[in-house]
């Protein structure tokens, strides 16, 4: 029976594993030794959301709740370490937790039939339990280190010249703590014996798409917050770049198909195997279902659907569409640049006078027009699919369908900030009147 390791990095994105390069050696050694998902999305864009859709293989464990606050998962599908102990894994959560004497980690995600979540704030003392746990064989550990996290990574501040390096000192420390644990396996001999999962939760978005309280995450999913890396070492995987689309939800069955246990996730809209067929688009949220917009901080309730080359996001603000190769930071809403039918049409506006840049971009050619407008159309279709089926989920648990997602968001456009309309080029509404609740700041 194989090991299974499970390495979260705190909020860290494809971004900031670029930006910080040279801050991730023994995760980037790691990653070359792995199969990389180079278009792996998180489900969420709260950490408690995406380690509760992992160890559960689905993304509607919050649906039904109406606040975050005291939420605990539905347990549509069995949790993941639940099912490993089960079958004679030794299942364990370690945390490295800056507020550990202050406030000790608890974490609703984790199931109560298994060990209690151990914590601490001292990584020797991390590592040595580490060392003790894997002389029990088999294992399956999920280690979890917050310094990287943007309140944890104050205690690096004092020794930091600006907020810049303190990021970048946080993603070193926190790259150690990884090479000191795979130093452990492989001076065990364990290395090839353990199939090695290492992931983002998601990333933060520094206040671009406005201010939201001074959040940084749990605001909308775009994907700046949502691309993520994911690594998966094991014997059965050679290493190389897959760019299949891959989410949070489908790390629990490709675990387990790995570790050769034979169980099928039954809830339907469980995420699947990466060692089977490709998918042709992943989800991802902020809020439950039934979480209502947060008007004093201006984060709206949003569902997105990525595919190779879009996100499309939808919220009672109206639909955002964004090339995130091009547009990494999801800064240029796609939709501006066409009047948008009732039926979700697409058709370019004439832009006299526009720069021979966009010209080449868009207007001169056809086929990237015609590209963005058959992507919209089907990924509109399955994010009216998606907010369906969230609303139907609430609704069977008795939550009132007026706190979910109203479909009619699907028929407009999101204002840019600060307007409450996007003129068409003939002076009218691109779409049917849409009543926005609050502006954007």
């Amino acid at each position: 029976m194989k090991n299974l390791l499970v390495l979260h990095l705190e909020s860290i994105t494809r971004q900031r594993l670029d930006a910080f390069a040279s801050s991730f050696p023994s995760t980037r050694r790691l990653m070359q030794q792995s199969r990389v998902y180079d278009r792996f999305f998180s489900s969420a864009t709260s950490t408690l959301m995406v380690v509760s859709y992992l160890f559960h293989g689905n993304d509607f464990e919050f649906d039904a709740a109406t606040e975050f606050e005291g939420m605990r998962p539905a347990a549509n599908n069995p949790h993941l370490f639940s099912l490993l102990q089960e079958r004679g894994w030794s299942a364990e959560l370690v945390c490295l937790n800056g507020f550990h004497t202050t406030r000790p980690t608890t974490f609703s995600a984790w199931a109560g039939d298994l060990p209690p979540v151990w914590g601490t704030n001292d990584f020797p003392t991390l590592f040595a339990r580490f060392d003790r746990l894997t002389d029990t064989t088999p294992f399956a550990i999920y280690v979890w280190d917050l310094i990287t996290h943007i309140e944890h990574s104050l205690a690096l501040a004092p020794y930091a010249a600006g907020y810049t390096d303190q990021v970048r000192r946080a993603c070193k420390v926190a790259d150690d703590a990884v090479g000191v644990l795979l130093a452990t396996l492989e001076r065990k001999g364990l290395l090839d014996e353990t199939t090695i999962v290492v992931y983002g939760d998601h990333g933060d978005d520094y206040w671009t798409h406005g201010f939201k309280g001074g959040m940084v995450h749990a605001t909308e999913p775009y994907s700046q917050i949502t691309w993520a890396p994911l690594a998966i070492r094991d014997p059965a995987l050679g290493p190389g770049v897959d760019e299949r689309l891959a989410s949070t939800i489908d790390i629990a069955p490709t675990c387990l198909e790995l570790l050769g246990v034979d169980y099928r996730l039954a809830f339907a809209p469980s995420g699947w195997s990466l060692l089977g067929d490709p998918v042709d688009a992943v989800h991802a949220q902020n809020f439950t279902a039934s979480q209502p917009d947060n008007h004093d901080w201006g984060i709206a309730k949003a569902f997105s659907v990525t595919d190779d080359a879009y996100v499309l996001l939808a919220s009672s603000r109206g639909l955002e569409l964004y090339a995130y190769h091009l547009d990494p930071g999801n800064h240029c809403n796609l939709l501006h640049f066409f009047d948008v039918a009732a039926d979700g049409r697409l058709a370019l506006r004439a832009r006299p006078g526009s720069a021979g840049h966009f010209r080449a971009a868009l207007l001169d050619n056809p086929r990237a027009a015609a590209h963005i407008a058959a992507r919209f159309a089907a990924l509109r279709e399955k994010l009216a699919a998606r907010i369906a089926s969230k609303r139907a989920f609430a609704a069977a648990r008795g939550v009132d369908p007026a706190r979910t997602l109203d479909p009619a968001c699907l028929a407009a456009v999101a204002p840019p900030t600060g307007t409450a309309t996007m003129p068409s080029s003939a002076g009218k509404p691109a779409l049917a009147p849409f009543e926005f609740t609050y502006r954007l700041r």
